[in-house]
C-alpha cells in the first residue's frame, strides 16, 4: 500500500495543476484551477498573489482527496519561465508580475545589449530579458527600483512563500552564465540589476527549505522539505523521460519546445544551452509554432469535424513529393531565428489541394521545425540523437507522433502519464528524498513507456527529399522579412539576416 507521496505543482499562464505522486509516478489525486493574466493582454502581466492563493486552494483539494495513512513527504513546483516577480524587503510584490510577452523594455534592451555582445541570438538581451526589464524600472520608476530587494521567477516566488527562503534553480538560471563572465564596466543601475539576478542557485532535486507557512493548508505540511524544482519545460521533458545523453524531447503544446540532452555544454547559434541533470546539459529552444498553427488552419478552412479528429485524419495521409508545404512562422519564430518579423509561407498549393492536404502541410511544417532544431543540436554538440520523448497535448495524436518519427527518422516515445509536468517535478523531489538514486533511476521508475512510434523507411525517404524544399521556403521567408525591414529603415543601416545554420 502507498504510504508516501510528493505534492507536485505546475503553474502555467492559463492554469495551475497540483498532484500527489507516488515513487512509481502514479497520481493518487489531482486538482487544477484556471489562471487569468491580470493585464488586458494575456501574457504581459499577472497578479502573483493570485498564484499563491490558487496554489493553497488547489493543494488543499488534493490533500483532501488522499486516503487515510498517506503521508506527504515533500513538495516540488515547476512553473512558466521568462517571468519575474519584484519583491520589496518585506517580501511583498512591488508591481504585477512581468510575463513572457511583456515588452516595455525594448529601448532599454537595445542599449544594454551593447554591454553584452553575443553571436548567439538566443542569448541576446531583448525586451524579454530580465536584465532589461529590471533596468527599465531604474530609468522610469527609480523610487520603485530602489525598493526592489529580490527578483524571482514565479516558481521561486511560490517557494519563498512556502519556506521564507530565496533561491533559484540551477537549470533555469544557467542561461545567465554569460552575464556573470562579462568584464565590462557597467553603469550602476546595470550593476544593481545584475546583483538582483544573482540569486543562490539550487539543483532541482535539492531542498531550498522547509514549509514554514502557518496558513491552511500548509500548516498540515509543516516542516516537510520543499525542493527547488525548475521551469515547466524541464519538468515536462524530464517527466517524459528525457534525462540521458542522446535523448531528445518535443513538448508539443500551443507552441512547441525541442531539445537534445548532451554530456557537455554546447554553444550553438540560435539555440539555448542549459544545465539539465546531475552530469547533463541540453541544447534546444522554444518555437512559436505548434498546435496554435493547426488550430488556426482548422478554423480558417472550417475543417470537417473536431480539431483532434481533423488532425488525425489529415496526419494519416501518405506523404508525396508534390504535396503542399508550410513554414510555420505565423507569429514570427524563436529558436533558431529569434525574429518576430518573419512570416509563414505556403508553397505548392494547387486546385486539387483539399482542406486535409493543407492541414497535413501544417502538421508537417511544425514537425520539420522540430527536426531543424534537433538537427542543429546534433551538429553543434556532436551528440547522436537516439530517440525523442514527446509530451504535451499534441503528443496525444497518434498520427502526428508517427509523422514526427518519419520526419526526424528516430523513434518517438510517448509515456503513459499525460501529466508529465507534475511527474517531472515529483521526480526531482523523489531524488532529493532518496527514493531514487538519480534522475535516470527516477525516469525508469516513474516515466513508463506507453507507445513507441518507429520511423517508416519509405516515408523517411520522402520527408528527407522534401526537406530541401522546406529549407528553400524558409530562406524565402527570411528574405521577405529582410526586405521589409530594409524598406522600413531605408535611411538607416540594413538589418543583417541570420540564416547561417538553419537549413536543418
Amino acid at each position: 500500500m502507498v504510504r508516501e507521496v510528493v505534492l507536485a505543482a505546475d503553474l502555467g499562464n492559463g492554469s495551475l495543476r497540483v498532484g500527489a505522486v507516488t515513487e512509481k509516478g502514479k497520481l493518487l489525486a489531482t486538482a487544477s484551477k484556471a489562471i487569468r493574466a491580470g493585464d488586458a493582454v494575456a501574457g504581459e502581466s499577472a497578479d502573483a498573489e493570485s498564484w499563491w492563493r490558487a496554489l493553497g486552494r488547489t493543494a488543499e483539494r488534493v490533500l483532501d482527496q488522499l486516503p487515510g495513512g498517506v503521508h506527504v513527504s515533500g513538495v516540488c513546483l515547476s512553473a512558466m519561465t521568462r517571468a519575474q516577480v519584484l519583491l520589496d524587503r518585506d517580501g511583498r510584490a512591488l508591481a504585477p508580475a512581468l510575463l513572457f510577452r511583456e515588452r516595455r523594455a525594448m529601448d532599454d534592451a537595445l542599449e544594454i545589449a551593447g554591454y553584452f555582445p553575443t553571436d548567439n541570438p538566443a542569448d541576446a538581451i531583448t525586451a524579454f530579458h530580465p536584465l532589461a526589464r529590471i533596468a527599465w524600472f531604474a530609468r522610469r520608476e527609480p523610487k520603485r527600483f530602489a525598493r526592489i530587494s529580490a527578483v524571482l521567477e514565479p516558481k521561486d516566488f511560490l517557494n519563498f512563500r512556502l519556506t521564507g527562503e530565496i533561491a533559484a534553480d540551477s537549470v533555469t538560471y544557467s542561461r545567465y552564465d554569460a552575464l556573470a563572465s562579462n568584464g565590462r564596466v557597467l553603469p550602476e543601475r546595470l550593476e544593481r540589476s545584475l546583483r538582483l539576478l544573482d540569486v543562490p542557485r539550487v539543483a532541482p532535486w535539492k531542498a531550498v527549505g522547509h514549509i514554514a507557512c502557518a496558513r491552511s493548508p500548509w500548516n498540515r505540511l509543516a516542516g516537510i522539505p520543499v525542493f527547488a524544482g525548475s521551469m515547466d519545460a524541464w519538468a515536462t521533458a524530464v517527466g517524459a523521460g528525457a534525462v540521458g545523453e542522446g535523448q531528445g524531447y518535443d513538448i508539443a503544446g500551443t507552441s512547441e519546445v525541442a531539445g537534445l540532452v548532451t554530456s557537455a555544454r554546447a554553444n550553438v547559434p540560435g539555440l539555448v544551452s542549459l544545465r539539465w541533470g546531475e552530469t547533463a546539459w541540453q541544447i534546444g529552444g522554444p518555437t512559436q509554432a505548434g498546435a496554435d498553427c493547426v488550430g488556426w488552419c482548422h478554423r480558417l478552412l472550417r475543417g470537417r469535424g473536431t480539431l483532434a479528429a481533423a488532425a488525425e485524419r489529415a496526419g494519416n495521409l501518405a506523404p508525396t513529393a508534390d504535396r503542399p508545404l508550410f513554414v510555420p512562422y505565423l507569429a514570427g519564430e524563436r529558436a533558431p531565428l529569434w525574429r518576430a518579423d518573419v512570416r509563414g509561407v505556403f508553397e505548392g498549393l494547387a486546385l486539387a489541394s483539399g482542406g486535409d492536404d493543407v492541414l497535413w502541410a501544417v502538421l508537417e511544417g511544425v514537425a520539420v521545425q522540430m527536426r531543424t532544431i534537433l538537427a542543429l543540436a546534433v551538429h553543434g554538440s556532436h551528440t547522436q540523437l537516439r530517440e525523442v520523448r514527446v509530451a504535451g497535448g499534441g503528443a496525444q495524436s497518434d498520427a502526428w507522433c508517427a509523422m514526427k518519427a518519419d520526419v526526424m527518422n528516430v523513434p518517438m516515445i510517448r509515456t503513459r502519464q499525460g501529466e508529465t509536468g507534475l511527474v517531472g517535478a515529483a521526480m526531482a523531489a523523489a531524488v532529493g528524498l532518496g527514493w531514487h538514486d538519480d534522475l535516470a533511476a527516477a525516469a525508469r521508475a516513474m516515466s513508463k513507456v506507453e507507445r513507441i512510434f518507429e520511423p517508416r523507411a519509405a516515408r523517411v525517404d520522402i520527408y528527407a527529399a522534401r526537406s530541401v524544399r522546406h529549407a528553400r521556403a524558409r530562406e524565402h521567408a527570411i528574405d521577405a522579412a529582410d526586405a521589409a525591414a530594409a524598406e522600413t529603415a531605408r535611411d538607416g543601416p540594413k538589418r543583417v539576416s541570420r540564416r547561417k545554420g538553419i537549413s536543418g
